[in-house]
């Protein structure tokens, strides 16, 4: 493809890229290249690891903690706990390349938002429960009323839509929700400030 004159006028203005930014955008694309394979399941934390640590000989210690962010970044609260554990476990070994490495508090920040997300689960499906039996009581009496006019009311659908559509459970989780993104952004904010 021919760039247009105007293209090329602008272009030429801009200059030559200094061969340290030259340098910098081969090292993130090489990051990402990393980074990708390791996400397809290509390379595994060692794998990593060591083409990292390669990268790290070539470039300097930057690299590595480019690549820690670039993890960082993909934490999700609401993310699988498989995939939260692969990250976990690149950031963790991505630490040791670093001269002065942050390991143990990397990890305890990590192991707190592990336990930041069971402890999540955890509320979710005890308040669920708990509104579950008082709807349960409630839907029999009018299954009971519904049997004796002969129709038939499939009981977990209707506990279940009852509870979805309840007040008490969309402030549950709408007050539940906003508490754990808060903890959870805290963690992920204190991570970043390590590497």
């Amino acid at each position: 493809m021919e760039l247009s004159p105007l293209a090329r006028e602008r272009l030429a203005k801009i200059g030559d890229l200094s061969p340290e930014e030259k340098g910098k955008i081969k090292q993130s694309g090489e990051m990402d290249s990393l980074l990708s394979e390791y996400f397809k399941g290509a390379l595994s934390p060692e794998g990593l690891w060591k083409k990292l640590k390669v990268l790290k000989e070539q470039s300097g210690e930057s690299i590595v903690g480019g690549a820690q962010g670039k993890l960082i970044d993909t934490l999700r609260s609401q993310m699988s706990q498989a995939d939260f554990e692969q990250r976990r476990s690149a950031i963790l070994a991505i630490e040791t390349i670093k001269a002065e490495g942050k390991y143990s508090l990397l990890e305890a920040i990590l192991n707190s938002i592990v336990a930041l997300r069971q402890k999540y689960t955890q509320t979710r499906e005890q308040a669920y429960k708990q509104l579950k039996a008082g709807m349960e009581k409630q839907l029999q009496a009018a299954a009971q009323e519904a049997l004796k006019q002969g129709m038939q009311i499939d009981m977990e659908s209707s506990v279940e839509a009852n509870i979805k559509n309840s007040p008490q459970w969309k402030g549950f989780i709408t007050e539940h929700e906003k508490t754990f993104e808060e903890m959870f952004n805290g963690y992920i904010a204190q991570l970043r400030e390590l590497i």
